[in-house]
């Protein structure tokens, strides 16, 4: 039986958003074990972006600070238009501290743009912007 145009839109779409989360997964993995040519095999192989705080990197090497905590990411908003994608999330960063135990450092939302080449998804650009944290008196 052959499925309607709706149906397959919906399951092209289904499979999009799932290997979008395992590429932001990997990435994850990649920033938080310190391993910068992985991370950067996340990203299209050329004319891909990354922004930190408005900061933008066209040179991803320079980019990468990883290996210092556990990236994760929540809250995936995932649009995806044929080859190309948008993603909205929230990034948490959390580092060991001294007594053993875990804190979380930082938060902040990534907006990302993503293609689908080479026979998988890239990311294209993503523009990370930390929260700023309020400073206690």
């Amino acid at each position: 039986m052959a499925m309607t145009y709706q149906q397959q839109f919906v399951l092209d779409a289904t499979a999009a958003r799932d290997a979008i989360l395992n590429l932001t997964a990997r990435h994850n993995r990649c920033y938080s074990s310190g391993d910068r040519n992985g991370w950067i095999a996340t990203f299209r192989h050329s004319g891909a972006s990354f922004t930190r705080d408005g900061n933008e990197y066209a040179d991803l090497r320079d980019a990468f600070d990883g290996g210092n905590g556990r990236l994760v990411t929540v809250d995936h908003e995932i649009t995806v238009d044929g080859v190309n994608a948008t993603q909205r999330c929230v990034a948490l960063l959390f580092a060991a501290g001294a007594d053993g135990g875990t804190a979380l450092r930082a938060t902040g939302s990534y907006r990302d743009e993503l293609i689908y080449e080479r026979g998988g998804w890239y990311f294209t650009s993503r523009e990370l912007q930390w929260d700023s944290v309020p400073v206690s008196a």
